[in-house]
């Protein structure tokens, strides 16, 4: 079940943070499991569900186990259930930065929203949060374009663009800082989409963003 849901909806689902990388790193892995590499993915499987418009659609409040941190997401969009994160991600990166990804949704036409949890050592500010994410990239062989980063309040707005298989896919990330006693909690919204898409999904990534609250 985890290998099917890593295929719909064009594969988009392994963009997780990072502008994509990480996606790049899994597609060898998942194009063998799809019969035909050469087809692109949203011709093999027809979308299981068709989303409300943006007008319409109902959005339900996610809050980390620990109560931080909250938003809300669209109810119609379909949640993925990964068991083994290293199923997608190498285990050395998921050890590194004790990261756990609460929350994955995706719609049939290659819209993914994630959120993801990471610790860091004391004294460290989002931007060398994000550099060392970058650094990572580059260590796997995963270069992506970073095409913006600028702090909207307290917030890192990073906004990539990745290429995969002729598709430009949008990635915009969203970091917020938790101080803690012994290390820096990191919270990130990654909403993910096909250029294409992008600005059918904007209403439902700025309603996101705009209800992102962090309460530590």
């Amino acid at each position: 079940m985890e290998k099917k849901l890593l295929l719909i909806g064009g594969v988009f689902l392994g963009l997780l943070l990072i502008g994509g990388g990480v996606f790049l790193w899994r597609q060898e892995k998942t194009e063998k499991v799809v019969g035909r590499p050469d087809v692109p993915e949203q011709q093999q499987r027809g979308p299981l569900v068709t989303p409300p418009p943006a007008e319409e659609t109902v959005y339900e409040t996610f809050t980390t186990t620990d109560g931080w941190f909250s938003f809300e997401y669209p109810t119609a969009w379909i949640r993925a259930d990964i068991k083994n994160l290293e199923s997608i991600l190498p285990r050395d990166f998921i050890d590194k930065y004790e990261l756990t990804m609460p929350l994955i949704l995706y719609d049939p036409r290659g819209a993914q929203i994630s959120c993801s949890v990471y610790h860091f050592a004391q004294g460290q500010d989002l931007n060398a949060v994000m550099d060392a994410f970058k650094a990572d990239l580059v260590a796997m062989g995963q270069p992506y374009n970073e095409v913006s980063r600028q702090m909207v309040g307290d917030v890192l707005q990073v906004d990539s663009t990745v290429t995969v298989s002729g598709t430009t896919i949008n990635v915009r990330d969203l970091l917020f800082l938790a101080a803690g006693e012994l290390k820096e909690t990191v919270y990130d919204i990654s909403f993910t989409a096909p250029q294409s898409f992008w600005d059918a999904n904007r209403s439902i990534f700025d309603h996101l963003q705009d209800s992102a609250q962090l309460s530590r």
